[in-house]
C-alpha cells in the first residue's frame, strides 16, 4: 500500500491534522521534494524522510523524473506500507500521482488544502464564473480559452516566462494585465498586477504563478455563435467541407507557427466581417 498524503500548499501550519498522523507513524516517509515550507514538521517532530530532489539533478526531462520516483515507490511498497509525501493535494498538478493511478495498485489518497485555494484568496476572484489550470512545461497557445480566467504554474525560471511572455502576448496583446503571484499562502506572498510584456523583468522562485483574468478577445466559439444567428440554407457536401476546412485549418496554424499572422488576430478579423 501506497498512502499519497497532501501536506498542503503553504508552511508547516497549513498541514491537516490527517496527514499530520501519517507523518508520526511508523511508515518509511517519502516526499517527492523537501523544497517546502511543511518540512518544518518533520524536522520539528525528528522524523526521517527520504526525497526524490536528487533526481531532478541526474535526469534530463521531468518525465523521466516522475517515471523514476513511481518506479521507486513501487517497489519500496512491495517490502511494507509506504507513505508518499506531495505538495498541495494528491489529485492537483501531481504528475507521479496520476502515473501511480495509472499502475493499477493499491493506494490510499489523503487530501491536503491545494496551491489553487491560496492563488484565488491572492487575486481575489471567483472560480465559480470560468476557470482553467495550466502548467507551464506543457504549454501551448491552442490550450488557452480568453473566456476563463487561466492559473499558469510551474513558470518557475525566466527561460519559461520568457517562453510564456512570447506566447501570451500573441493573444492577448503586450499590454494585457496579468498578476504575478509568488509564494501564495506564505507569509512572504507577494502579488503584482503587470503588464505581459513585463513578464521578464521580474525573478521567478519554484513556488511562481502567472494569473490571467478573463478577456473578450474573439474565439472560435464567438464565430460560431454569430455563423448560428444567420438563418441560411445550404446545400453543401458534408465529406467534401469537412476536407476543406481541415485544409484551411493547417494552413492558418502554418500562418500562425511561422508568424507571417496569429491566429487570434485572423479571428477578430472574421467576426468584424460577420458583424
Amino acid at each position: 500500500m501506497i498512502n499519497i498524503i497532501g501536506l498542503g500548499a503553504t508552511d508547516q501550519y497549513g498541514i491537516t491534522l490527517q496527514a499530520l498522523e501519517y507523518i508520526k507513524d511508523e511508515n518509511p516517509n517519502y516526499l517527492r521534494t523537501e523544497k517546502v515550507d511543511a518540512i518544518k514538521k518533520f524536522i520539528e517532530l525528528n522524523v526521517k524522510y527520504n526525497t526524490f530532489d536528487y533526481l531532478y539533478e541526474s535526469e534530463e526531462t521531468f518525465e523521466e523524473v516522475y517515471d523514476k520516483i513511481v518506479e521507486t515507490l513501487i517497489e519500496k511498497s512491495k517490502e511494507r506500507d509506504i507513505n508518499y509525501f506531495v505538495p498541495g493535494t494528491p489529485l492537483i498538478a501531481e504528475r507521479t500521482v496520476l502515473k501511480l493511478i495509472e499502475k493499477k495498485i493499491d493506494i490510499h489518497l489523503v487530501a491536503g488544502v491545494s496551491f489553487i485555494e491560496h492563488i484565488l484568496n491572492a487575486v481575489k476572484r471567483d472560480p465559480s464564473t470560468g476557470f482553467m489550470l495550466l502548467d507551464a512545461d506543457d504549454f501551448t497557445p491552442f490550450n488557452i480559452n480568453t473566456k476563463l480566467d487561466i492559473a499558469i504554474t510551474q513558470v518557475y525560471n525566466m527561460r519559461t516566462a520568457v517562453d510564456l511572455k512570447l506566447s501570451l502576448s500573441e493573444i492577448y496583446g503586450d499590454e494585457y494585465k496579468v498578476y504575478f503571484i509568488k509564494n501564495a499562502g506564505l507569509e512572504d506572498e507577494t502579488v503584482e498586477y503587470i503588464s505581459i510584456y513585463e513578464m521578464d523583468r521580474i525573478e521567478y522562485n519554484h513556488q511562481c504563478v502567472i494569473y490571467i483574468p478573463k478577456s473578450d478577445i474573439v474565439g472560435f466559439g464567438d464565430i460560431l455563435n454569430k455563423f448560428r444567428k444567420e438563418d441560411k440554407k445550404i446545400d453543401v457536401d458534408v465529406e467534401e467541407l469537412i476536407e476543406n476546412l481541415k485544409n484551411d485549418l493547417e494552413e492558418l496554424v502554418a500562418v500562425d507557427t511561422n508568424g507571417e499572422s496569429y491566429i487570434y488576430d485572423i479571428l477578430q478579423k472574421i467576426y468584424n466581417k460577420n458583424v
